[in-house]
């Protein structure tokens, strides 16, 4: 997204938990709004002023500000100092930090935190956590367990998960309607939905006009093409890596992973349902389907304020179809975190911040806005969240994704894998060269950058 619709893509590419009903009834009680986990905290703090890091668009800025505001609410002694990432989040914490300025309070995006973390710029939290005997009892049960564990680093709990930032699928009921089309399902256990019937409903939900110009596609891609062909290779049972966390090779040239990229490619190339790179490049996906041109488009739930904010956009989230080779539909397990700074004046203020901003207030609050997925099991279940989505019927598709999802891979030499990753699969997207061949290409160059990382 730029501006209104900034989305992860610029910074992607730069314990069992309790039952939800004992954690929610341990959890959700309050006190004057205030949960009792938050009243308890009765400590004296010593005053501060928290530099907290961040990269946000507006609507982000606004949302994380009215956490920020309800914390001084509690403790008037501590305020706050923002400094936006800009466009290049890493460069720029690593300027800070060299030039002995760096910030209290650090927002951490999953696929570039581990480059970080060797470098020493972030503090373990685990001693914050065990020396917290109602955080660590009570909350750390709650958090959906996949994402703290794709922030924890070497053993170290380096980052907190602030929100879940998977994609789904966004479809036009009115589009379907007109039709007389079925939505697609909202149960990612559904395998009837499949490859072939995606392209059977997709074929039928794109227009042409009376010269041969297509006016309506079946399908558009609404986030960044080679991450969203890897989801739909996820639902034909393939995975890219060997593990996510520190992986040692790359399998992206397995079947499962080079049929669900194609099948992917060919949407545009092949079958005409969806636009083509030129085509894309003269409308985003993101507009497309606000204006009607697009009956389906693969994106996040950070296009939900904007989505839902279109007039005339009758719209619901469902799931990806299963491919030939899958079991169930499954998406991307994203995610952002707030962490602290390892060379804090002010460790005690910023961990009273995390855990109110990562316990039941501050994801109460990410709740109501809209904007975010929470990642405490039982704000998920609430009203707080279910009830802020009030244009869209399928809300619990965006939780039920995260036990859904494959895991993005944490590894310090990311941002070299995106850029090869990224010119070699561009000839993919423009038909020009079969992903078995790219896929073959790339396997190797990857797993020199792996090895590198591990040595």
């Amino acid at each position: 997204m730029k501006s209104q619709h900034l989305s992860r893509r610029s910074f992607l590419k730069r314990s069992s938990a309790l039952a939800g009903g004992l954690v929610a009834s341990s959890l959700l009680p309050t006190l004057g709004g205030i949960s009792r986990l938050a009243a308890q905290d009765t400590a004296e703090l010593e005053p501060a002023e928290l530099v907290f890091f961040l990269g946000a668009n507006p609507q982000e800025l606004a949302t994380r500000q009215k956490i920020m505001d309800a914390f001084t609410k509690l403790h008037p002694q501590i305020t706050f100092k923002v400094e936006e990432a800009g466009p290049d989040p890493v460069q720029k914490l690593l300027t800070d930090v060299a030039g002995g300025t760096a910030p209290d309070i650090i927002m951490a995006w999953e696929l570039t935190y581990s480059s970080l973390g060797q470098r020493g710029v972030y503090a373990d939290l685990n001693q914050f956590i065990q020396a917290d005997a109602d955080y660590s009892s009570k909350v750390i049960p709650d958090i959906v367990p996949d994402l703290l564990a794709m922030f924890n680093w070497n053993n170290q709990q380096l980052v907190l998960p602030e929100q879940y930032a998977g994609v789904v699928l966004y479809y036009n009921k009115d589009l379907f309607d007109k039709e007389g089309i079925a939505y697609p399902p909202s149960d990612w256990t559904d395998k009837s939905w499949t490859y072939d019937k995606f392209l059977e409903v997709a074929k039928a939900l794109t227009k042409k006009d009376d010269s041969g110009q297509i006016t309506q596609y079946g399908y558009a891609d609404a986030w960044w093409p080679p991450l969203s062909a890897d989801v739909w290779a996820y639902s034909n049972g393939g995975n890219w890596f060997d593990r996510s966390i520190q992986p040692t090779k790359s399998t992206i040239s397995d079947a499962k992973m080079t049929e669900g990229v194609q099948f992917y490619a060919d949407l545009s190339n092949v079958h005409h349902v969806a636009p083509t790179v030129e085509e894309a490049s003269t409308q985003a996906g993101p507009d497309m389907f606000m204006a009607g041109r697009a009956a389906m488009a693969l994106t996040g739930h950070w296009f939900y304020p904007a989505f839902s904010s279109t007039d005339g956009l009758n719209f619901d989230v469902g799931v990806f179809p299963v491919g030939p080779s899958g079991t169930t539909a499954k998406t991307d397990l994203g995610s952002t975190g707030l962490s602290i700074s390892a060379t804090t004046k002010y460790p005690k203020q910023a961990w009273e911040f995390l855990k109110f901003a990562i316990g039941p207030d501050g994801q109460k609050l990410i709740s109501e806005s809209g904007l975010f997925v929470p990642v405490l099991q039982s704000v998920g279940q609430s009203d707080a969240f279910l009830k802020s989505h009030d244009k869209i019927k399928n809300t619990q598709v965006f939780i039920d994704a995260m036990k859904n999802s494959v895991p993005l891979p944490i590894t310090p030499v990311w941002n070299e894998i995106s850029d090869i990753w990224g010119r070699e699969m561009d000839a993919v997207f423009r038909g020009t060269e079969k992903a078995s061949d790219a896929h073959a290409a790339l396997e190797p160059q990857i797993n020199d950058l792996l090895a590198q990382a591990q040595s």
